[in-house]
């Protein structure tokens, strides 16, 4: 830590910060388009233009480090008239378009013109109009809001590893365009979009579908894989319409993936809300009462899946099986979370973030000992012998080799699993309700409920404590007419 002066006012900040970073974290914003503290510095935008003392020359804060005793002066008549000057320039050709612009209420470019601007503008010319272009199978661009800030082609070349995106022509010409044929095909799309400070790039998933300012946020870990990327949902009329990215600067994380990002219609649409027995809708009580007498039957049964569950749901279920073991008169009760070949596995990345593993909650299964010496394998195998004559499914498919007649499926959705076995029961979705995930670096991050179950919905440790409670009257009735 070293201290530097702030318009005046002494601050102990972070020296390995440069200077758009370190005095963010002391309170002190400075305005910027083109940097991103994930990307490659290029003081494209000059909007964070700062005076130094004992600098002649207005300089960019993007590229300025940190240096004890340096004193710097962001509010300064000068300052305010470079930073005009800038806005002034950018909203030359830019369309007065923000009531119709997906990016109004968190555009960087609004947010400047009301801090920085000058609330009028001398430019008498026609605006240049470049038609709408579709650049990516996600993807759309208007060239007529681009600022030319750089980011969409530094991203793509120093995280995608691609080279989709350049900048043609000169001057009061320049367009970011398509240096290749074909559209863009990756898995960031959505993160294009994310990044770009104004409302030049949009995702056609979620074009025009809500305005921002109708949403509730909440602070959530992302679902889609082993990563656990940090993201801020948004929620109207209790349906997830977005996952949006939550930057932590202490773990990196500053992007997400499309694959995370919109895999949320399951949230919304297709739920499970009913038992199920043989895939027809029934009751509670019916399903239950069958799934006691089920487990009495059995000679052994085994749990399969949970990875996609919280710590705090996993916690509460060992122990409600526990407690049924012990019901059950020590019954032999197997729990295997890894049902793919990428749990079993060190982590494989699909890209730099992406990994194979389509479970958000693996490491945290394993690290509470949910597993068996034999795998999945063991237990298919297992099932087929006989000597486990019952699976419980949690949220997964049916392996190939298990008769959907000894399953009992506890799932968010009608999946097929949930069709097809004998029983099934309808769960809470992680959002639901608050608690965590462990990522594949072992990294317990905490997440907020961010929507609201219908009433009776239980987590799969809720429908457990219901089977117990079942269970228990059973018993008491058996009891009382002796």
């Amino acid at each position: 830590m070293v201290k530097i002066k702030i318009d005046g006012v002494e601050y102990e900040v972070d020296e390995k910060k440069n200077l758009i970073d370190a005095t963010k974290e002391v309170g002190v914003e400075i305005p910027y388009f083109c940097y991103h503290p994930a990307l490659s510095i290029v003081g494209m935008c000059r909007m964070c233009l700062i005076e130094i003392e004992g600098v002649p020359r207005l300089q960019a804060a993007c590229n300025t480090p940190v240096k004890e005793g340096m004193g710097i002066i962001t509010k300064s008549d000068r300052v305010k008239e470079a930073r005009a000057g800038t806005m002034e320039f950018l909203l030359a050709n830019h369309p007065l378009d923000c009531p119709v612009c997906d990016k109004a209420g968190e555009c960087r470019l609004q947010d400047n013109a009301f801090g920085s601007g000058t609330g009028h503008s001398r430019f008498e010319f026609e605006k240049r109009n470049i038609p709408q272009e579709e650049i990516g199978t996600n993807l759309i661009i208007n060239h007529n809001r681009c600022i030319v800030c750089y980011r969409c082609v530094r991203f793509e070349e120093e995280k995608v590893g691609e080279s989709n995106l350049g900048l043609f022509e000169r001057g009061n010409h320049s367009i970011i365009g398509l240096a290749k044929s074909e559209p863009i095909a990756h898995n960031y799309q959505g993160a294009l979009a994310d990044i770009c400070p104004v409302g030049a790039l949009l995702n056609n998933k979620t074009l025009f579908k809500s305005r921002v300012w109708w949403y509730k946020s909440h602070k959530s870990v992302c679902h889609g894989c082993s990563t656990g990327c940090n993201v801020t949902t948004n929620v109207r009329d209790n349906k997830m319409y977005r996952y949006m990215v939550r930057e932590n600067f202490e773990q990196g994380m500053f992007f997400l993936c499309d694959k995370g990002r919109f895999d949320i219609d399951w949230m919304n649409e297709n739920r499970l809300f009913s038992y199920l027995e043989n895939g027809k809708n029934s009751t509670s009580q019916v399903v239950v009462s069958k799934i006691v007498d089920r487990l009495k039957e059995a000679k052994s049964i085994a749990v399969l899946g949970g990875a996609h569950e919280s710590n705090e749901t996993l916690e509460a279920l060992k122990q409600n099986l526990q407690t049924l073991s012990r019901e059950l008169g020590g019954k032999s009760i197997q729990w295997e979370t890894r049902v793919t070949d990428a749990q079993n596995k060190e982590t494989e990345q699909v890209d730099f973030l992406l990994t194979k593993d389509n479970h958000p909650n693996t490491k945290g299964a394993i690290d509470l000992g949910l597993t068996t010496p034999s795998g999945i394998s063991g237990i298919v195998s297992a099932v087929k012998h006989g000597s486990i004559d019952l699976v419980i499914l949690l949220k997964e498919a049916i392996p190939d080799g298990i008769d959907p007649n000894k399953v009992i499926c506890f799932d968010t959705n009608l999946t097929d699993a949930a069709k097809s076995a004998s029983l099934a029961a309808p769960i809470q979705i992680f959002c639901e309700t608050e608690g965590s995930f462990t990522n594949k670096n072992g990294l317990k991050q905490n997440f907020e409920k961010s929507m609201n179950p219908i009433q009776g919905l239980l987590t799969s440790s809720g429908v457990v404590e219901l089977i117990l409670s079942t269970m228990a009257k059973k018993m008491e009735a058996s009891v009382g007419n002796r």
